[in-house]
């Protein structure tokens, strides 16, 4: 999801600056005064995206600290720290006002001596949330790390060849191996859908609306494989999104590191659902 920023609205015109700075940074920001309609509940909107936010960005300052709204959204993000075991709440100070004592610990982004390299620290932390070609996810057995990427103008190389790549490594500390597994969108027809999407720059739009059309499939026929030695495997289907175009997905695994005399079954589809989750979480329709 995006990422909230919790604030007074007596600090409206640092926060706009700060939202447009971290929109033009290419971060996906939620803001109540940019999201909300008139007749919409206040209380469950800005519930429901604390709820999912990818991140809270806690605005400190003489007006928000005394603000028992404020209060409410900082508690609610420290809730879901310590319920998800992963840090949510950054803080970002731009008065002199007392710092609330459960932030105490925290790094915060100062504005009120270098503005320009607090956010830049604001735009490096968020990195790591909403960068939608890198992430890491992870399992109560195996992490995965997880990128995407794309044809690009000029990549002669990869001309009329694939169009989209993603790519995963699944891993723990429990087992002596890791799995690499690598899926390539190839076009059959397509009227060009792809190529306006890379010149307009909605490259990753396109493979969200891409993905999304492949993992609703796999609600229906769930894709899994077995690895039993060193060759690599392979899963090839088609998918034709409504408007889109046809798609040939070939879809490699393979395992690497030590044999430990056992069938591995690899659940290719759990990666292709976390990738879009994360394509839905970090960009904007």
């Amino acid at each position: 999801m995006a990422i909230f920023i919790s604030y007074s609205h007596q600090d409206s015109e640092f926060v706009d600056t700060l939202a447009a700075n971290l929109v033009r940074a290419k971060h996906h920001v939620w803001m109540d005064r940019w999201e909300l309609n008139v007749g919409d509940s206040l209380t469950a909107k800005i519930e429901g995206i604390l709820t999912e936010s990818s991140a809270i960005l806690v605005i400190l300052s003489k007006s928000s600290v005394e603000s028992n709204w404020c209060k409410r959204e900082l508690t609610a993000g420290l809730v879901r720290e310590l319920e998800e075991n992963k840090t949510l709440v950054l803080p970002v100070v731009i008065d002199d006002c007392k710092i609330p004592i459960f932030l105490r610990d925290k790094l915060y982004a100062d504005f009120r001596v270098d503005p320009d390299k607090a956010f830049d620290l604001v735009d490096r932390s968020l990195a790591r949330i909403s960068n939608p070609t890198l992430s890491r996810f992870e399992g109560p057995d195996f992490h995965t790390d997880y990128s995407i990427d794309w044809k690009r103008a000029g990549d002669q190389e990869i001309e009329g060849s694939w169009i989209i790549r993603l790519t995963f490594v699944d891993h723990s500390e429990n087992f002596p191996y890791v799995v690499v597994s690598e899926l390539k969108v190839y076009e059959i027809s397509s009227q060009g859908q792809f190529e306006r999407a890379l010149v307009a720059g909605k490259a990753l739009k396109f493979a969200k609306q891409l993905l999304g059309a492949v993992t609703a499939d796999l609600e229906r026929n769930p894709m899994t494989g077995v690895l039993s030695d060193n060759f690599p495997q392979h899963v090839v289907s088609k998918v034709e999104p409504p408007g889109l175009g046809k798609y040939l997905l070939i879809y490699n695994y393979r395992r690497l590191g030590e044999d430990n005399g056992m069938d591995t079954v690899v659940y290719l589809d759990n990666n292709l659902h976390v990738a879009f989750k994360h394509l839905q979480a970090t960009v904007p329709s």
